[in-house]
């Protein structure tokens, strides 16, 4: 059943099922080993500039809905950050272990965001480019107005955001593909701020990261 409600979601959004696609297996939610098995795949255009894929994903541990993107260039401050739930970290997985390692975990200065999430970074961050990305603005999005079970990767340009479950409903899928634009607009915000507005954005559609990317003119949302 969960098959059919993604697929009518992403015909009703301009999105088509994409049999035989591969996720990338770049981050630890999504690495190989992990994930037993992706049961549904759409992709297509979230917004203007934004080329997602979505999937409903199985792993030993519990079950996920994620929207993978790419935002290359936020790799030149930070080559991975990690943005887990507190109450999940029961479900990181080896992966996870290999990448972050011990002592990377990173304080904020928030009681709020620290009750809700564990964010962890590469050493080899910008510290204040990232500090900068964490705002209390971005921080209010994150424990107040992300969908339920909202978690995040980033790791070598590839942004994989995940809710826990199978979500198939619509509302809860349109809350995922908005929740994956606010979070590349605040990603590129960042960037914008240091390389200038125009080395933020794609300069073209089909320069989108997914070797299969479509180069249709994508709709706004």
């Amino acid at each position: 059943m969960g098959d059919e409600g993604l697929a009518a979601w992403a015909t009703a959004r301009g999105m088509t099922i994409e049999d035989g696609v591969h996720l990338p297996r770049t981050t630890p939610l999504l690495a190989e080993g992990e994930v037993h098995s992706v049961d549904a795949l759409a992709g297509g255009w979230f917004s203007k500039y934004i080329e997602a894929k979505v999937a409903l994903i199985d792993r030993a541990d519990a079950h996920f809905t994620v929207a993978v993107t790419h935002v290359p260039k936020a790799k030149k401050f930070v080559p991975w950050m990690l943005c887990r739930r507190a109450e999940d970290e029961h479900l990181l997985g080896r992966a996870f272990t290999a990448l972050v390692g011990d002592g990377n975990r990173v304080e904020l200065g928030s009681a709020e965001l620290d009750r809700c999430y564990r964010v962890y970074a590469s050493p080899d961050r910008e510290d204040i480019w990232f500090h900068e990305l964490f705002s209390p603005a971005f921080i209010v999005f994150l424990v107040e107005q992300s969908p339920k079970g909202f978690a995040f990767e980033y790791v070598g340009g590839t942004l994989c955001v995940s809710v826990l479950g199978r979500q198939t409903l619509t509302e809860d899928l349109d809350g995922l593909r908005d929740a994956t634009v606010e979070l590349v607009r605040r990603i590129r915000g960042e960037i914008a701020e240091r390389l200038g507005k125009a080395d933020a954005a794609r300069s073209a559609p089909g320069a989108t990261g997914f070797d299969d990317g479509e180069t249709a003119a994508p709709s706004q949302i």
